[in-house]
């Protein structure tokens, strides 16, 4: 999608990040959002309590990120981003945890 940050590996993020991003799916597959705004919400929200502050260019050892902003502020991409993320979420559910 030539997105402007491409993921670290899993094996090389930090142990925080990945805790969190577990604690994300689980949650959207028990009580899922529907809303990608309110998803982008506690994303920032997690960001904020690991350290992560706003920065115009990414850098994990400063832990700066360009999205740490208002959804209705994220290039469409992102925004889009968020809203596949729940569709595949939902998808888990429905096949995993509801089947």
């Amino acid at each position: 999608a030539n997105a402007p940050i491409m993921p670290v590996p899993w094996i090389e993020r930090e142990v925080d990040f990945r805790e969190q991003f577990l604690f994300v799916i689980e949650r959207q597959c028990e009580r899922p959002s529907t809303s990608p705004e309110e998803l982008h919400n506690q994303w920032m929200r997690a960001y904020h309590y690991m350290g992560w502050v706003y920065g115009p260019q990414y850098d994990r050892e400063k832990r700066h990120h360009p999205d740490l902003v208002p959804f209705s502020r994220l290039p469409d991409l992102e925004q889009d981003k968020d809203a596949v993320f729940i569709l595949l979420c939902e998808i888990a559910r429905r096949f995993i945890y509801d089947p």
